[in-house]
């Protein structure tokens, strides 16, 4: 991308964080961490719920549904079996966009189009289910399409770091990178710190897990070590809508 590609985009999502909001003023009676996966890769299932399992944990799964049975960017994502498993086992299912386009790049009609077509992918393999939480690809929104998926969606995730808490701009929740490449495990332990000790929402995303991750990802071990620190450190961990739903109650 241009550096004027950068520069605009850097000014829309400075503009989105004070326009078109979802605003809900919360009191978060305990310290929340939720973990997300977008797109999302087969080792998000194989590796990445399983050991969210283990912790007696549940996350949040982002689906493209044209990524379904694919080899992106040598990484193999997801398999239509894994939609179901992941919602037998009380894991969420949440929207992406099918074709896994930027919703800040597309008209209304197409990202209309768009949501219904992922909409339709998931409830084939899932009869009479409805995605509650969108989160952006990219973290790319445009006024325009911020404002129709805060309309359609309970909750919006954004790639905006940073804890939730005070007033949270549901159609723009913030959300930290678990990624190989940038965490470690001095980072983490002052991360859920900070959360416990302000009582905040601590929302994590990434992508592959895996022993040799991608860019995009984190390792098994690094994924063990966030739950275990966040256990010990007294937080609640469930997947995106279950915290909405804790915090609506509760403000």
């Amino acid at each position: 991308m241009s550096t004027l590609g950068r520069i605009t985009l850097r000014l829309r999502s400075e503009c989105h964080q004070i326009l078109q909001r979802k605003l809900i003023h919360t009191e978060i009676k305990r310290p929340l961490v939720s973990f997300s996966f977008d797109d999302f890769p087969r080792s998000a299932v194989t590796n990445g719920a399983r050991i969210l399992e283990g912790f007696g944990a549940c996350g949040t799964f982002y689906v493209a549904g044209s990524l379904c049975g694919t080899v992106a960017n040598g990484i193999r994502q997801f398999e239509e079996d894994d939609i179901s498993r992941l919602s037998e086992t009380g894991h969420e299912i949440g929207c992406h966009t099918f074709t896994h386009r930027r919703a800040g790049q597309m008209t209304d009609k197409t990202l209309f189009d768009d949501l219904e077509q992922n909409a339709a992918f998931v409830e084939n393999v899932i009869p009479s289910f409805e995605m509650s939480t969108f989160a952006y690809p990219f973290g790319d929104v445009s006024l325009s399409s911020k404002s129709r998926l805060r309309d359609r969606f309970a909750a919006c995730r954004s790639v905006k770091a940073g804890l939730n808490r005070g007033r949270i701009d549901l159609s723009y929740l913030k959300a930290v990178q678990l990624y190989e490449t940038v965490m470690d495990e001095d980072r983490l332990t002052s991360l859920i710190t900070e959360t416990v000790n302000r009582k905040a929402w601590l929302i994590f995303y990434t992508h592959d897990v895996e022993d040799t991750p991608s860019r995009f990802g984190c390792s098994p071990s690094l994924l063990r070590f966030a739950l275990t620190a966040a256990v010990q450190a007294g937080a609640h961990i469930m997947p995106i809508k279950n915290a909405i739903g804790e915090i609506r109650f509760n403000s």
